[in-house]
């Protein structure tokens, strides 16, 4: 379990690298623009099967593998309902832009709302991140 739990997670980093990828998208020609925004998008949905696995197997090794404390389990839950959350806030924007993109629209719009929901993950899953290696710090 511990093995699909590693695989899962490694599928998710792909949101610590998001802001940077996302940061100056609104900048680039809607060429590169329509091609980052479906590569991101099917990386995004990938990630959130991922997330399915991360989730499954986490709370099998919660049970399976001793004793963490509730506070611990309940801010570990909290952290991946809000990067799970967040993950599919983060399709509506993407759609969009790439709606936009086909209309030769300007996507400014929707480059802010993926700046800051791929900065809130990456922030999220480095939290999470730390809980999982240190989880005696709660």
């Amino acid at each position: 379990m511990f093995f699909i739990h590693m695989i899962g997670s490694l599928a998710m980093g792909f949101y610590l690298l998001l802001p940077f990828v996302v940061g100056k998208i609104d900048k680039l020609a809607p060429t590169v623009q329509e091609g980052t925004i479906s590569a991101v998008q099917l990386l995004n949905r990938l990630a959130q099967f991922a997330l399915i696995l991360v989730l499954v197997s986490g709370i099998y090794m919660i049970f399976a593998w001793g004793p963490y404390s509730v506070a611990w389990i309940v801010v570990v839950l909290l952290l991946f309902l809000a990067i799970s959350g967040i993950a599919g806030a983060m399709g509506k924007p993407l759609r969009l832009s790439l709606e936009a993109i086909r209309n030769q629209q300007p996507i400014t719009q929707y480059a802010g709302k993926m700046r800051m929901f791929s900065t809130l993950l990456a922030v999220f899953m480095i939290l999470i991140t730390f809980l999982m290696v240190y989880s005696h710090i709660i």
